[in-house]
């Protein structure tokens, strides 16, 4: 049986994950918002942008979020 109480690493709020951050909102709707802007609000392909991060490693989902969204989130 799955371990129902663990949580997933795209669900803790960004400033809790990174210390540079000063948002509440949690790390999946960062990223979903992130290529919302890239891709000219298009939904189905946002939804398919997000898919690979449901199994990606927190450390994979780490570099993507330093690597896009620090800089952006610093302004």
């Amino acid at each position: 049986m799955a371990d129902v109480d663990k949580t997933l690493f795209l669900d803790y709020n960004m400033n809790d994950a990174f210390d540079w951050s000063d948002q509440e909102m949690p790390v999946r709707d960062a990223i979903w918002d992130y290529f919302m802007e890239q891709n000219s609000h298009d939904t189905m392909k946002t939804e398919e942008q997000m898919k690979p991060f449901m199994t990606e490693s927190e450390a994979d989902i780490r570099k993507f979020v330093e690597d896009n969204l620090k800089t952006a989130d610093a302004k």
